[in-house]
């Protein structure tokens, strides 16, 4: 049963038939439209307007009225009886009688009795009228003599009002009548046109129910298939709801517009231009509802998938706002509480801490009493203001008030220059001295931040002592070094180009010039660290080509990474990147990295060298596997004798990552180092110099 409810076959021959009765009953709409516009267009009237009786239809009222304005016009005008009585014959069916002064126009000699007697009469006379039809019209809702005074408010109608008001005499009046015979062929007229439209308003009711049937189906099929009780969705189905919404309503107004158009447009004319539109407005029709329902079951599948919240915007900016109002009355909760764990934290220790240091007992007890004193005198004056001696005490608490008033000023001045003396201090001016302060509070606290300066001073000047002696014994020890350094190297290179007995002595003689020439590479590194580091070094800054530098290293240091058994990686632009800094010293800096990654790289890795562009500035980075257990820290590695390898294993010193650092800095670049693993990354940046 399940696999034929939910087959492909019927959900199409559904919504096929849901198509169908929509396109026929557009077509039995449109058909009897059109039949009603053409008869409306040859009778020149509505044949049928929903009345319940022939008696109240329009029709037959609409006749009565267009012949009573008939006769009432030509009774005052120049009508000939000839034309008149064409007219008659087009508007009115029956007999009539009209008689203003001497004109008379009939048709039938007719009397007031034979009128009363018939059944469908008018009886229009000066001051009154009666009939036994019902009026839609509001011009013939009031009585004759009204009708005169002028309806559509031009001259020509009031001077005919005026005129018609004159001519009056009492047997003046307006007959007309309607017998049974001369009523049946227009109630055969409107009985037709009741059968017709009731006949297609029934068919169109069992049309719809139909449809509606089959919509009601697919909307409990769709997505559905009879193998599971999953949702199946489709393409259309991704649209958000809004989207889907909006082309509901869009396709439903645009369509109801262009069809009203087409039929405002021609309902004035007959059926024919009707039936020319009837099938290609059905046809719209027809799509329009298609898309439309096609949208609906779109709709109704997300409903059961249970995603048309995450299809629906609003309704996901909704659970989104609802989260994040849920998610701040949770953080505002959070904060009352810590703020009340906070207030009464404080409490406790204003509680137990008040009296605890004896300023702010004195700052306390003062407010205390000055409060106390400034009430009292208050009270006093509010008791002693009946018996006429408030005066003394008002004078007394002024008094008081001028005094604490003086007394809370100077020690404002005072907490202002506390301040004042604060901010100097950070500024850096040392010597500053905080006197003639308030006895009390103030005064112990000025005396505590002098005293803290002199210790500042004091620190600083040992500091800038101890780092000049340090200086100045690196550079002095560096330069004694030098003289009896290149004896040792100069004799021990001749030693080497001696042939020394026995055979040991000559590896010996090799072995101190080496040694001699490590130790003259660490005398020059301290020499230049020192320098660079105090200042004294001068740095001669000028435009370079970031890409050239790095190159024209790698060019130097090539058979070196070629020996060492090192594969590089280089991705340098062809186009200039220019940097303002001085080219001995940053080529100083790369030969100390690149040396590094000699050193300290794992034999058989990659080595990666690259200058790229980034942010506005140029950055040249190098990376490397070394060949040990990174266990340092990286923000300490570029220090003065600070050495990756712990176990001092290979050869250096500790200082070529000081002195890259100590370079790149004075040139106004920065030098970072970063490790993650066995990584070791080193990145230079300088600004793009333009």
């Amino acid at each position: 049963m399940k696999k034929v409810v939910r087959s492909p076959i019927l959900k199409g021959l559904a919504f096929a038939l849901c198509l169908v009765c929509v396109a026929m009953a557009a077509l039995t709409a449109g058909n009897t439209f059109g039949w009603f516009l053409d008869e409306a267009n040859e009778r020149g009237d509505q044949i049928y307007m929903l009345e319940s009786r022939f008696e109240n239809s329009q029709m037959l009222n609409r006749g009565f009225s267009a012949g009573a304005m008939l006769l009432d016009s030509a009774l005052v005008g120049n009508h000939s009886e000839k034309e008149l009585a064409q007219l008659m014959e087009d508007n009115f069916r029956g007999d009539y009688y009209a008689k203003l002064g001497d004109r008379v126009l009939k048709n039938a000699d007719l009397t007031e009795t034979e009128v009363r007697e018939s059944a469908f009469y008018l009886l229009l006379k000066p001051g009154d009228w009666e009939g036994n039809i019902t009026f839609y019209d509001d011009y013939l809702l009031s009585n004759w003599d009204a009708n005169y005074e002028g309806y559509w408010g031009s001259e020509e109608m009031e001077a005919a009002a005026a005129a018609r008001r004159a001519a009056l005499q009492p047997g003046d009046c307006i007959l007309l009548r309607m017998t049974d015979a001369q009523a049946n062929e227009l109630r055969a007229v409107w009985e037709e046109g009741r059968d017709r439209f009731n006949d297609a308003l029934m068919r169109v009711i069992v049309l719809f129910l139909l449809a509606l049937s089959a919509f009601i189906y697919l909307l409990f099929v769709t997505g559905r298939r009879a193998e599971d009780e999953e949702v199946y969705m489709v393409l259309i189905d991704r649209m958000f709801a809004e989207c889907n919404l909006a082309l509901i309503a869009g396709t439903a107004v645009g369509t109801a517009a262009v069809i009203f158009v087409v039929l405002d447009e021609v309902f004035m004319r007959d059926g024919m231009a009707l039936q020319a539109v009837l099938y290609p407005l059905t046809a719209l029709l027809v799509c329009a509802f298609a898309l439309v329902m096609e949208l609906i079951l779109s709709l109704t599948r997300n409903l059961k998938n249970h995603s048309f919240v995450q299809r629906s915007f609003i309704l996901r900016a909704g659970k989104w706002c609802w989260k994040m109002a849920v998610r701040a009355a949770k953080w505002c909760w959070e904060l009352l509480r810590k703020l009340g764990r906070a207030i009464g934290q404080a409490r406790d220790a204003v509680a137990s801490g008040l009296f605890r240091d004896y300023k702010v007992r004195n700052v306390a007890l003062l407010l205390l009493g000055y409060t106390a004193v400034l009430a009292f005198c208050a009270t006093m004056f509010g008791a002693m203001m009946d018996y006429g001696e408030g005066l003394l005490a008002f004078l007394l608490g002024v008094a008081w008030f001028i005094a604490a008033a003086g007394f809370v000023l100077k020690r404002v001045q005072g907490f202002d220059r506390i301040v004042e003396g604060l901010k100097r201090l950070r500024a850096g001016e040392l010597t500053y001295k905080l006197t003639d302060m308030p006895v009390g509070v103030l005064a112990s606290m000025a005396e505590d931040i002098n005293s803290l300066g002199d210790g500042m001073q004091a620190a600083l000047q040992n500091e800038i002592r101890a780092e000049r002696m340090k200086s100045e014994l690196i550079t002095n020890v560096s330069h004694d070094l030098k003289t009896p350094l290149t004896s040792i190297l100069n004799y021990s290179d001749l030693l080497c180009q001696e042939h020394l007995t026995p055979e040991e002595a000559n590896d010996y003689a090799k072995i101190i010039h080496q040694k001699g020439m490590r130790l003259k590479n660490l005398t020059s590194d301290l020499f230049d660290i020192s320098k660079v580091q105090s200042g004294a070094e001068q740095m001669i800054c000028e435009r370079l080509d970031a890409c050239t530098l790095v190159r024209q290293a790698l060019g130097e240091q090539n058979r070196a990474i070629e020996q060492g058994h090192l594969t590089l990686r280089v991705d340098i632009p062809e186009q200039e990147l220019p940097i303002w800094a001085d080219g001995r010293k940053m080529s100083r800096v790369m030969e100390n990295l690149i040396g590094n990654c000699l050193k300290y790289a794992m034999q058989g890795t990659r080595v990666f060298v690259s200058v790229r562009e980034r942010e506005g500035g140029v950055e040249i980075e190098l990376k490397n596997i070394a060949n040990y257990a990174m266990d340092f820290d990286a923000d300490t590695i570029t220090e003065r004798f600070t050495r990756g390898d712990a176990a001092r294993s290979t050869e250096g010193s500790g200082l070529g990552l000081a002195i890259a650092k100590s370079y790149v800095t004075a040139c106004g670049g920065t030098l970072s180092v970063d490790v993650d693993g066995d990584l070791f990354k080193v990145r230079i940046r300088f600004d793009r110099y333009a």
